[in-house]
């Protein structure tokens, strides 16, 4: 087995193993950790904002460095195409510009976040730099639709579900007919995390239905929460 910090070859974690689990608690404590604070998130929101802008800047360059480096960057894995990559510079966005439709498609997308944390494939341990960088990735692409709500009363709204499917539309035909060319596992159509048997236009209708109505029910589970007295994000 080989554990380095930094080896590509560094053996992946199992799902449900002691890397996984600490993987788990971390996002879990985080969220605890901005409920609990949400008091002086209201009262500091562009500072708070700040200081998660430059922590996801400083895992950006972490990220990118490292297949840079140890990969030369291999264009199979290196390019931002990975969903929860796209979520990270949206969110990026949204933090610069507080654009609202930016955080809804930050939101939805984001969605696969959840997926990656509850059943990882191909994830580096915790004490690797990109174990270190996927759990930062994954964590801010969770909380910062907390963070908003939190911050400025943002919730998402139907229009968003529309938009923000047919931008995954867009990006999954792309992904989809880029991977073969680069030998590229972008959206994890390569080495599928579920279904692998399954002929892939059944799993690709499968993807594309369950995402529409993934999107419609988080649409709606989140509607459900009453806004709070903060003052909403201006358009």
């Amino acid at each position: 087995m080989i554990t380095s910090w930094w080896s590509e070859e560094t053996d992946y974690i199992t799902v449900f193993g002691v890397n996984h689990i600490i993987y788990l608690v971390i996002v879990i404590a985080a969220l605890f950790a901005l409920l609990l604070n949400r008091n002086r998130v209201k009262a500091n929101p562009n500072k708070i904002g700040n200081v998660i802008l430059i922590v996801l800047i400083i895992q950006q360059i972490l990220l990118y460095s490292w297949y840079l480096i140890e990969t030369g960057f291999n264009l199979s894995e290196s390019l931002p195409l990975h969903i929860c990559r796209i979520s990270t510079l949206l969110g990026m966005y949204f933090l610069l510009t507080k654009n609202k439709k930016a955080l809804e498609i930050m939101f939805y997308f984001g969605l696969y976040a959840y997926g990656s944390f509850l059943y990882p494939q191909r994830i580096y341990p915790v004490y690797h730099v990109i174990g270190i960088s996927f759990v930062v990735n994954h964590a801010v692409t969770i909380l910062l639709p907390f963070y908003a709500y939190i911050a400025y009363n943002w919730r998402p709204r139907f229009s968003g579900v529309i938009r923000s499917y047919f931008i995954f539309l867009l990006y999954f035909v792309g992904v989809y007919f880029l991977n073969p060319v680069i030998d590229g596992n972008y959206f994890y159509l390569k080495y599928r995390p579920f279904f692998k048997e399954w002929p892939e236009e059944v799993y690709i209708a499968g993807v594309l239905v369950v995402t529409f109505v993934g999107f419609c029910l988080a649409f709606s589970l989140v509607r459900a929460i009453p806004k709070s007295k903060k003052e909403s994000v201006k358009k």
